[in-house]
């Protein structure tokens, strides 16, 4: 007989005599039987026949648990350099934050990022819960991958490892983005540089090179391209991370500028204050990226 010094004899499979622990091959085998059978390919899935007298009807399958009452969760992926996945942290609480110095998570290598940068938080609105990031005022930003934006005057992208600000002409009006939130100006870590004095009656884009300014495109035609082949306005023939053809720039019918990414693997990245997240966003800061999916 054991003495109280010592834990308990495992019991395998059993809790007492009357219960038995169902096995990780019955679960998986439960939910397996729970998922709704694909056509075949190529083939239209034709509609389930109706039972026959004395058939029962098929059962509906159950919904995934997931819980009904406590806040949703989010999984913050940190991607490994060059890699399309990485490092996975379930974000449980109310803030978190990242930076180089202090934070829930740190990433002090990267001389780009400041010791607190982006702080994501949870709120609940009209029932509904949602994640925001913001970025905590800082010298380099907060960027986020879009498919298009209206590019608002000052706006700043990532084509690459370029870095570029959008100028409206003299005289032009401020646009809001399609695909982010409009950036603030009273911040000192977003002010831009060389802000409009010396305005041209043409609108313009400017590569910005270490926190200065670098070569300036006049936006005269109604569009140009970003990319790698020799043909485009905006050529960056050594950027590895860049298309032949990586970003167009459009003025539509009411004038007002846009940027397109080409279906490209690196994608483009405009620079805001913060984003509110509802499914999945993707964003950098410094040299990292990441991605927060809701509800993972």
């Amino acid at each position: 007989m054991p003495t109280s010094s010592q834990p308990p004899e495992p019991v395998s499979g059993k809790v007492d005599s009357g219960t038995l622990l169902e096995t990780d091959d019955d679960i998986r085998q439960a939910l397996q039987a729970a998922k709704p059978s694909q056509p075949a390919s190529g083939k239209t899935a034709e509609k389930a026949a109706p039972a026959q007298k004395g058939q029962s009807a098929p059962k509906a399958a159950s919904s995934p648990y997931s819980p009904t009452l406590r806040p949703p969760t989010a999984l913050l992926t940190v991607f490994d350099d060059g890699k399309a996945e990485g490092e996975v942290i379930r974000i449980r609480a109310e803030r978190f934050v990242i930076g180089r110095s202090e934070g829930d998570l740190l990433i002090a290598h990267d001389e780009l990022i400041s010791g607190r940068h982006v702080e994501i938080t949870r709120h609940c609105v009209a029932g509904q819960y949602r994640f925001v990031i913001s970025d905590l005022q800082t010298r380099n930003g907060l960027f986020i991958r879009v498919s298009r934006t209206i590019l608002a005057d000052q706006a700043e992208f990532l084509v690459g490892k370029g870095r570029y600000r959008f100028e409206e002409a003299a005289g032009g009006d401020v646009v809001d983005t399609v695909d982010q939130l409009p950036s603030t100006t009273d911040a000192p870590s977003t002010r831009p540089w060389a802000a409009a004095a010396g305005r041209l009656p043409h609108a313009a884009v400017v590569e910005l090179v270490a926190g200065a300014t670098g070569a300036r495109l006049p936006l005269v035609n109604p569009e140009y391209w970003i990319g790698r082949n020799p043909d485009c306005a905006v050529c960056r023939s050594d950027d590895p991370f860049v298309e032949p053809r990586h970003v167009r720039l459009f003025r539509d019918a009411k004038g007002a500028w846009h940027a397109q990414n080409n279906k490209s693997a690196n994608g483009l990245w405009v620079k805001v204050p913060q984003i509110t997240v509802d499914d999945g966003c993707l964003f950098q800061i410094g040299e990292q990226r990441f991605r927060l999916k809701v509800g993972g």
